[in-house]
């Protein structure tokens, strides 16, 4: 039996188009973001003073130094697909979470150990299976899959290193990006900078007024939406027994 094709490149996320239709109403991180522009406290006000080379830096230092973030949001991939996330990735490279391609299927996905691992519902296996797809989810049941041929799988989407390589001070502070405001994300005050992606397209950065400066969420008109949360929280990511592990290569 022929293993369905799973295409499930959908990095770079944080080569900021990362992510976003600033008119998407779905939202993204934590509680997303408040209503409107405000004057912030004094703190704020200040750090809206700041050079904003200087904030690119910031947001790059911080970033950097996580070992730990959950990232949420939509994002349109190379093939135009909507991509729907909620995922929390560590610098080990074990990540936890759940992912919706609009027009494909919805997943949970594990990385854990240097190995990947999904369970995906019916629609997805209806989009990859074609006429086989009504046995692969007989044989498959409520089982977690992977690939003994490619354990990996979509470790790069849970490599926090290769998610932040992405992710430098002119992503936030490049030419013509200003400080436009102050607005308030998931309870936290931040700056607003708006800049222009690499596809042409206007886009607005939420960086922490408060050190650490952390990037909250992006926002780019066409291309999608992404929050930035729970930092440096624990994550412990828990291999499925053997039990509950179907092997797609067995599919031959």
């Amino acid at each position: 039996m022929r293993r369905p094709a799973l295409t499930l490149a959908v990095l770079p996320l944080l080569a900021l188009g990362l992510a976003a239709c600033g008119d998407d109403d779905s939202g993204a991180g934590d509680g997303g973001s408040g209503g409107g522009s405000g004057t912030g406290s004094s703190s704020t006000r200040d750090y809206r003073d700041t050079p904003i080379d200087e904030i690119g830096e910031d947001v790059e230092e911080a970033m950097d130094s996580l070992e730990t973030v959950h990232l949420a949001g939509n994002f349109i991939d190379d093939e135009d697909q909507k991509i729907l996330m909620d995922v929390t990735v560590s610098r080990s490279g074990d990540c936890q979470g759940s992912m919706t391609i609009e027009g494909v299927g919805s997943m949970e996905i594990i990385s854990v150990g240097g190995a990947s691992y999904f369970k995906a519902d019916d629609a997805f296996w209806q989009s990859q299976g074609g006429d086989q797809a009504s046995v692969i989810t007989g044989l498959i049941g409520d089982k977690w899959t992977t690939d003994s041929t490619d354990p990996e799988g979509f470790a790069e989407l849970c490599d926090l290193d290769e998610l932040l390589s992405e992710l430098s001070s002119d992503d936030v502070a490049g030419d013509g990006s200003k400080v436009t405001g102050t607005q308030d994300v998931g309870g936290k005050e931040t700056v607003t900078v708006s800049f222009t992606s690499d596809d042409g397209n206007s886009g607005t950065a939420y960086v922490a007024a408060d050190d650490p400066h952390y990037l909250l969420r992006m926002d780019v008109r066409e291309e999608g939406a992404m929050g930035f949360s729970r930092f440096d929280e624990p994550l412990d990511v828990q291999k499925p027994a053997d039990a509950e592990i179907f092997d797609l290569a067995s599919l031959g």
